[in-house]
C-alpha cells in the first residue's frame, strides 16, 4: 500500500525522534545555499510559448525588418506654448542623447523629435537635418520648427501629440526570445533613472509601453510579497491558535513552512531555474499548503490526548494518530502534488515550472509530516500539546451540530445543491477568455495612469504589425529594364493604403502607419509640401524615387523598418488603445478577410507580428493549458486514490465535491463576468488538487479500522470535521489575503482559489454527507422490506 512506507518512517521517527529531525534539517541545510544560485527572470516576456508559429514569424518579421518592441518616454508640459519652448526642448534632446547612450540601444534605436530629420539640409550639402539641430532658441527658429513638425503630420499622435503639449522618445528594446532574453527589468530601470535625472521645472515624464508592463508585472508581484507572505503567516497563525489554542501547535506547521521554502527554492537555484511571473507567487502558495497536514495531525493528536482511554499513552498515543492518519495524509499530498504537476502538460517552461516546484514543495511538506511531526510530538510531550480541559469537547460539538443539519434532511440538502449547480452552471456558459498586460495593473496605480496618459496624448502604447508578403514581379526575356517589384506599384501601394484607412475606423486603433502614408507623407514634403502632392505617385519609377528619397531624408534603416530592399515585404504598423486579448482578436479577423478581399488578389500574403499578436498566442495557449490540466488532475486524483482504496465508487466520491465546486466558481465568474485569463485560469487544477483532500479525509475516516466496526457519519463529522473545517478557513485565507495585491489578476486568482476551498469543504461535509446519508436510509428501508415478508 501506498502508506507502508512512510507509516515505517513515523515508526522510526517516534522511536528516534532527534535523529528523525536532523535527517530532514540536513536536508533543508544541503538546499539552502541554493538559494544564493536563484535568477529572476519576472518579465511577461517569459511566459511566450516559444514553439508556437506566430513567435517565429514574430521573431522573423523582426530581425528582417529591424525592429523592436518600443518603450515609449513621454515628455508631459503645462508651459504655455506646450512643447515649443526651450526648455522642454533641450530636456528631450539632452534624454535623446542619454538613452542613445545604454547598452544594447544605440542611436539607431531611439527614435524622438531629436533624432528624426526633417526636409530642411544642411547649407551645401544633401544631408537633412534633425528637427532640434539647431535648438530653436529665438522666436523665428521656434516658429520654423512649429511649421515644419505641421508638415510632417506622420509625427502627430507618434512624436508629437495631438494637443502639442507632449513628445515622445521611443526606445526599441532588445529581443528577448527563449534563453537570449534581454533584461528588460534593468533596461526600463536604467531608462527611469536617466528619466529621473533629467525631470524638472513645468515638464514631467512617464516611461510606458508593453516591455514596461512586462517589467512592473514581475516587479510588483516581488514588492507583493513582502507584505503578502508575512500577512498569510499572521492570518494562518491566528486560525491555527483558534484551532489547537497551543503555542507548539501553531509553531510546529510554521517550522514545515519555512524548510519547505527553504527546500523548494534552493532546489530551484541548484538546478538553474529562475523564478518567473508564476513561481513568484510559490512562497504565499507553499506557505498555505504546508500547513494543511499538520491542522488534522495536531488535532486528531489533541482528540486522542483528550479521549480518557489513551490520554496517558505516550508516545504510543503519537504512534495511534499516525497510524490513524498518515494513510489519508499521503492521499492528499498526493492528489495535491499530481493537481501542480498537471502543469507539466502545459508548452511554457514558466508554467510547467511552477507547476514542477509546487508539486515537489508538497511532497516535501508530506516527508516533514512523515519525519518532523510525529518527532516532535513524541519530544514535546502531551503537556505542551494538549488543548486546554474546557474548551476539548467545544469543536466538536459545534461541528457535530452542524455537519448534522444536512444529515437530518438528505434529500432536502441535496435539492438545494442541485438547484444551485444548476444556476451556476448557467452562468459557465457566459465563460469568456480575456486579458491584457495593462489588466494586470490596478486602475490607481501610477503606471496604469501613466498609460491612459500615453493613450490620451499618442496614438497608442501597444503595437501590432500586419506584415505583407508579395510574390516576385516576373521578368520579361525582352524588358531590359527591371521588373516593377509590388511595393514599388502604385496600384499595390493604394490597396494598402484601402487597407490603412479601413483599419483606422476600427475600436481602440490609434492610428495606422503603413507604406502608403508614408510614401504619401514623402511625396508631399518632397515637392514643396503641395497639399495636391499628398498621395502616391501614379508612375512606379516615381514611386522607386520616392523610397530613394525617403532614404536621403530619414536614412534608409527608417525606410527598411516599413519596406524591405527587395520592396516585396512591408509593414503597417497599428497603434492601440488598452489592447486587449477579445478586442484584438476581432480586429485581427477583420484585418485578415479585408487583406483576403482586397490584397489577397494582388499577391499578398497576411502575417502578424508585435508584441499585441504575440500576446494573442500567450494568453490563449495559458488558459487552454490551465484549463485542460483540470482533466488531468482529476484523472490523476481518480486514479490514485482508486488504487490506494482499491475501490472505484469511493474514489469517485472523492473527487465529486471538489469537481462541483470548480463548477460553481465557474459558473460564479460567468455570472460576474470575471473572464478566464492567465492568472484567473490557474485555479482550476490547483483547486481540485487541495480540495479533493476534504473528501479523502472524510470517506478514510467512514472506513473501519482493526477489524472494527466503521463509525457512523455522525461520528465521522464530530471527529474529521473540526479539521476539515480549520484547514478550508486557513487555507482560503491565506490565498484569500493575495486579494489585497497590486495585481488585480492575482487578488480574482487568490479570491477564486479561496472560494472553491470553501465551496469543496461545504459541499464535503454537506452535501457528500448528505449523499451518504440518504444511501444509508435506502439501504435501510430496503432491509426493512425485504424483512417484512419473512415476519409475515
Amino acid at each position: 500500500m501506498l502508506d507502508r512506507l512512510p507509516l515505517r518512517l513515523a515508526r522510526f521517527s517516534i522511536r528516534r525522534p532527534r535523529l528523525g529531525i536532523a535527517i530532514l534539517l540536513g536536508l533543508t541545510l544541503a538546499m539552502a545555499p541554493g538559494l544564493l544560485r536563484l535568477e529572476l527572470r519576472t518579465d511577461g516576456h517569459a511566459l511566450v510559448p516559444p514553439d508556437d508559429p506566430v513567435v517565429h514569424a514574430d521573431a522573423e518579421i523582426r530581425e528582417h525588418f529591424g525592429l523592436r518592441d518600443p518603450i515609449v518616454v513621454l515628455v508631459r508640459t503645462s508651459h504655455p506654448a506646450g512643447i515649443f519652448n526651450l526648455e522642454t526642448l533641450t530636456r528631450v534632446q539632452k534624454l535623446s542623447n542619454a538613452l542613445s547612450g545604454l547598452d544594447g540601444v544605440g542611436t539607431e534605436n531611439v527614435l524622438s523629435l531629436a533624432t528624426e530629420r526633417r526636409d530642411r539640409v544642411y547649407t551645401g550639402t544633401l544631408n537633412f537635418r534633425p528637427f532640434l539641430d539647431p535648438l530653436p532658441d529665438t522666436p523665428e527658429l521656434m516658429q520654423v520648427l512649429r511649421g515644419d513638425v505641421a508638415a510632417a503630420y506622420l509625427l502627430k499622435g507618434t512624436l508629437v501629440s495631438y494637443d502639442g503639449r507632449a513628445t515622445a522618445v521611443f526606445v526599441g528594446t532588445p529581443p528577448g526570445h527563449g534563453g537570449d532574453s534581454f533584461d528588460r527589468i534593468g533596461l526600463y530601470r536604467r531608462i527611469r533613472s536617466l528619466a529621473d535625472s533629467v525631470q524638472g521645472g513645468r515638464d514631467e515624464i512617464d516611461v510606458v509601453g508593453a516591455p514596461v508592463a512586462e517589467a512592473l508585472l514581475g516587479t510588483h508581484l516581488l514588492e507583493d510579497l513582502a507584505l503578502l507572505l508575512p500577512l498569510s503567516l499572521a492570518v494562518i497563525c491566528v486560525v491555527m491558535w483558534i484551532g489547537c489554542r497551543r503555542f507548539w501547535g501553531v509553531m510546529l506547521p510554521l517550522a514545515n513552512v519555512g524548510a519547505c521554502q527553504i527546500a523548494t527554492f534552493g532546489l530551484m537555484g541548484w538546478l538553474g531555474y529562475p523564478i518567473h511571473l508564476t513561481t513568484a507567487m510559490l512562497p504565499v502558495v507553499l506557505t498555505t499548503l504546508g500547513i494543511a497536514d499538520e491542522i488534522h495531525l495536531f488535532w486528531h493528536y489533541q482528540h486522542v490526548l483528550a479521549d480518557p482511554k489513551t490520554a496517558g499513552e505516550h508516545p504510543a498515543g503519537v504512534m495511534r494518530t499516525m497510524e490513524r492518519l498518515l494513510r489519508p495524509v499521503v492521499f492528499t499530498c498526493v492528489t495535491t502534488s499530481l493537481g501542480f504537476l498537471s502543469f507539466l502538460s502545459s508548452p511554457i517552461e514558466p508554467v510547467r515550472s511552477f507547476g514542477l516546484f509546487a508539486g515537489l514543495g508538497v511532497l516535501f511538506c508530506l516527508a516533514w509530516s512523515v519525519l518532523v511531526t510525529p518527532a516532535a510530538l513524541t519530544l514535546l510531550g502531551p503537556a505542551r500539546l494538549a488543548r486546554p480541559v474546557r474548551e476539548r469537547r467545544s469543536p466538536a460539538l459545534w461541528a457535530s451540530r452542524l455537519g448534522a443539519l444536512p444529515l437530518r434532511r438528505p434529500g432536502t440538502t441535496l435539492a438545494a445543491l442541485a438547484a444551485v449547480t444548476l444556476v451556476l452552471a448557467a452562468g459557465a456558459s457566459r465563460l469568456v477568455t480575456q486579458d491584457s498586460w495593462i489588466d494586470g495593473f490596478a486602475p490607481s496605480s501610477p503606471f496604469h495612469q501613466a498609460t491612459q496618459r500615453a493613450n490620451h496624448n499618442l496614438h497608442g502604447t501597444h503595437i501590432l504589425l500586419a506584415h505583407l508578403t508579395f510574390a516576385p514581379a516576373p521578368q520579361k526575356e525582352d524588358d531590359l529594364m527591371p521588373p516593377i517589384e509590388p511595393l514599388q506599384s502604385p496600384a499595390v501601394l493604394n490597396a494598402i493604403g484601402g487597407l490603412e484607412r479601413f483599419v483606422r475606423t476600427r475600436p481602440r486603433v490609434g492610428g495606422v502607419l503603413g507604406p502608403e502614408s508614408h510614401m504619401a507623407g514623402v511625396a508631399f514634403l518632397w515637392l514643396g509640401r503641395r497639399e495636391e502632392a499628398r498621395k502616391v505617385p501614379e508612375d512606379p519609377y516615381q514611386v522607386q524615387q520616392a523610397w530613394e528619397r525617403f532614404d536621403m531624408a530619414r536614412g534608409a534603416k527608417r525606410r527598411r523598418e516599413i519596406v524591405d530592399d527587395a520592396m516585396r515585404r512591408g509593414v503597417v504598423t497599428v497603434f492601440l488603445k488598452d489592447a486587449n486579448y477579445q478586442d484584438t482578436r476581432e480586429l485581427m479577423g477583420e484585418i485578415r478577410r479585408y487583406a483576403d478581399r482586397h490584397l489577397a488578389p494582388l499577391g499578398a500574403k497576411l502575417d502578424f507580428a508585435g508584441d499585441v499578436a504575440v500576446s494573442q498566442a500567450m494568453i490563449p495557449a495559458i488558459v487552454r493549458t490551465q484549463v485542460s490540466s483540470v482533466l488531468l488532475a482529476l484523472v490523476s486524483s481518480l486514479i490514485a486514490v482508486w488504487l490506494a482504496t482499491r475501490s472505484l465508487r469511493t474514489a469517485a466520491l472523492t473527487i465529486v465535491p471538489v469537481s462541483v465546486a470548480v463548477l460553481w466558481v465557474f459558473g460564479t465568474m460567468g455570472w460576474a463576468n470575471i473572464p478566464l485569463g492567465v492568472a484567473t485560469s490557474m485555479f482550476c487544477s490547483i483547486s481540485l488538487g487541495i480540495g479533493v483532500d476534504y473528501a479523502i479525509h472524510f470517506l478514510d475516516r467512514l472506513r473501519a479500522v482493526d477489524g472494527g466496526p466503521a463509525p457512523s457519519l455522525h461520528q465521522a463529522i464530530e471527529e474529521v470535521g473540526p479539521a476539515i473545517g480549520i484547514d478550508a478557513v486557513a487555507m482560503a485565507l491565506g490565498f484569500g489575503m493575495l486579494g489585497i495585491s497590486q495585481v488585480p489578476a492575482n487578488a480574482r486568482f487568490g479570491g477564486l482559489v479561496a472560494l472553491t476551498l470553501l465551496a469543496s469543504c461545504v459541499l464535503t461535509l454537506g452535501g457528500l454527507g448528505a449523499l451518504l446519508a440518504l444511501a444509508e436510509k435506502r439501504k435501510a428501508r430496503e432491509a426493512v422490506a425485504v424483512a417484512q415478508p419473512e415476519v409475515g
